[in-house]
């Protein structure tokens, strides 16, 4: 698995209104983008929190993000792939500009007739996708409109006024950009203040930003960053305890151990000799994700795997 720092840019690659993926999500903290996003899990199981609230996704569900949603991914342990689709505001506004500011209200699918019709629509739609046939973007553009068509037919969603999108789109960038600079700055002696300055606000304004959209306090959540990367650390590295901390952010061992304590009831020392590694206590400060772990299969990567996948099923 790969580490990804940057800041989420969707890059339409193969077709200029659409990008078809296959990732394996290990954790993604909270972020936002402007293009509709559903995705179908093909194989484990998720957790998707959206604006902080917990979503477990198990194979065959469908999950729907809008667009300057906030939102993050974390691994329950189980191997998983899902099938995403990023689509950019203006394949569908183009036909009908009341869709501008669509937000979807229910953003899971589990189970049911739309559920089996969407399924086989966004199967369908990536087997052409990463397909050779010619004219393909063409059924691809069919197929995911009626997919649209029928979200829009049988979901609640809400038109938003222009000022609650932009109120949306301004929250989902600032985020993004306070948690990308804490990710690559965790190392360094930052501050609540750092942040403000870096967003041209008060302290005050900063605090009770990040507590908003988060759920916990800046300083928990950097907190939390550095332990992240300090568990990594201990758990795939022979450095020391006090190597460790330097290269996470910790001032000394003595708070690296009372995080330990906190997540795992043992010290750093203790866990690290352990055979079998305990899972983290359920702490709600960590209810969410802090790190960019995951594997985004390539165009040709994900062609094949989904061929192979969808060949197996078929048999």
């Amino acid at each position: 698995m790969g580490t990804q720092k940057e800041l989420e840019i969707v890059r339409h690659t193969t077709m200029n209104y659409l990008e078809v993926f296959l990732v394996e999500m290990t954790e993604r903290g909270p972020h936002g983008h402007d293009d509709l996003e559903i995705g179908l899990l093909l194989e484990g199981n998720l957790t998707l929190f959206l604006e902080q609230e917990p979503y477990e996704l198990k194979k065959g569900n469908i999950y729907l993000i809008n667009r300057h949603q906030v939102h993050s991914f974390l691994n329950n342990g189980e191997k998983n792939l899902i099938l995403a689709f990023q689509i950019p505001t203006d394949f569908y506004r183009r036909l009908n500009d009341q869709l501008t500011y669509l937000r979807f209200d229910s953003n899971v699918i589990r189970s049911g007739h739309l559920h089996a019709r969407l399924s086989g629509l966004l199967q369908s739609c990536a087997r052409l996708y990463f397909g050779t046939e010619k004219f393909r973007e063409l059924e691809c553009s069919s197929l995911l409109l009626h997919a649209l068509y029928l979200l829009l037919e049988s979901c609640p969603y809400t038109v938003t006024s222009e000022r609650e999108y932009h109120i949306a789109q301004n929250c989902s960038l600032r985020i993004n950009r306070i948690t990308e600079y804490i990710m690559q700055h965790h190392q360094e002696h930052i501050s609540l203040e750092t942040i403000a300055r870096q967003e041209h606000i008060t302290v005050c304004h900063a605090s009770h930003f990040i507590r908003r959209m988060l759920g916990i306090s800046f300083q928990e959540y950097l907190n939390n960053i550095r332990f992240d990367h300090a568990l990594r650390l201990l758990t795939q590295t022979d450095l020391s305890l006090l190597d460790i901390c330097m290269e996470s952010g910790f001032s000394g061992s003595r708070y690296l151990n009372r995080m330990f304590e906190k997540n795992f009831g043992c010290g750093a020392k203790e866990y690290r000799k352990t055979e079998k590694k305990q899972k983290r206590k359920n702490i709600k400060e960590q209810a969410l994700p802090v790190s960019n772990v995951q594997k985004r299969h390539s165009f040709k990567e994900s062609a094949f795997l989904f061929q192979a996948l969808t060949a197996s099923t078929a048999d």
